[in-house]
């Protein structure tokens, strides 16, 4: 999909398949991956208190194991793109881009999805006219860019490009400044039936490792992976009013950590969908209701 993705905006180069790109890059192929072992999934399951399952280094090597490995790196695909006179910043990943028809360096410096900011400093071997479009992604409401320290425009139009057009000197930096927010997506069929973001990230209740041996998670044959998942467990569930739920999310002292009330009241942990690794999660929640939360 991200490879389509990228041969449609070559084609057409709209803001929505930035935003499309970004969300699966960090939802879908980020979270893919062991942090510890570096061995990819084949399959993520959503039913709650499912763990993903990596291969194993040496005994198993599935026939998406391949396709899992060569999605990592590729990262820095499709950051940025330009035509003439034009450079997108499509994503937000510190990297430096070579444009060498224009004798251009640009660096960018980043500590997303951490901070919703990024920098961005030119090297260039002579002052050079040059547009810069930046992508003001769908979930942040707005957008304040500056230059050299300097504001010099605020946007509240999400889902476009800001567009600096200008004779651009070497050492100059563009420093764009986001809003990421608490939300919800719903499943257009099911409406009870939520999960929970922020920003551009799917948060996932962290369910902890009850019933599950270390190492348990690296396995040979995937095709036995309900047996693998199938210990007794009870996920928490989630209870009120889906427009009102993300009012209830706070967050803790940890970057991209939160907590939600789970039906029974009890405190429950949300990281990033991409953190999760060896443990029991939850990224859908088939909503109920009970008396303590508005309904």
């Amino acid at each position: 999909m991200l490879k389509l993705t990228r041969a449609l905006f070559l084609q057409d180069p709209q803001v929505a398949y930035a935003d499309y790109y970004e969300r699966t890059l960090y939802n879908g192929i980020l979270a893919s991956q062991d942090p510890d072992t570096g061995m990819a999934t084949y399959f993520q399951g959503e039913r709650p208190g499912y763990m993903k399952l990596y291969h194993t280094p040496e005994n198993s090597f599935w026939c998406c194991t391949g396709t899992g490995m060569e999605n990592h790196v590729k990262y820095r695909d499709s950051i940025y793109f330009h035509d003439d006179r034009s450079i997108y910043v499509n994503l937000f990943i510190p990297s430096t881009v070579h444009w060498i028809e224009q004798g251009a360096v640009l660096t960018q410096t980043t500590a997303f999805p951490e901070t919703p900011s990024t920098t961005l400093s030119w090297t260039l071997k002579q002052p050079t006219a040059l547009t810069l479009k930046l992508r003001h992604p769908r979930w942040s409401p707005t957008a304040v860019v500056l230059v050299n320290g300097n504001e010099v425009l605020r946007s509240n139009t999400a889902g476009h490009y800001i567009e600096l057009a200008r004779v651009w000197r070497d050492g100059d930096r563009v420093e764009l400044r986001l809003a990421m927010h608490l939300g919800i997506d719903r499943a257009p069929a099911a409406p009870d039936i939520v999960a929970l973001t922020y920003g551009p990230l799917v948060l996932a209740g962290a369910l902890g490792r009850e019933h599950l041996e270390p190492g348990s998670d690296l396995v040979v044959n995937e095709r036995k992976y309900g047996d693998y998942n199938d210990a007794a467990f009870a996920p928490p569930t989630l209870a009120g009013n889906p427009e009102t739920l993300p009012q209830t999310i706070r967050a803790t002292a940890k970057p991209l950590e939160f907590t939600i009330p789970a039906a029974d009241q009890q405190p429950l942990r949300l990281v990033p969908y991409y953190r999760i690794a060896h443990e029991r999660y939850a990224t859908y929640w088939k909503l109920g209701s009970n008396d303590n939360q508005p309904v």
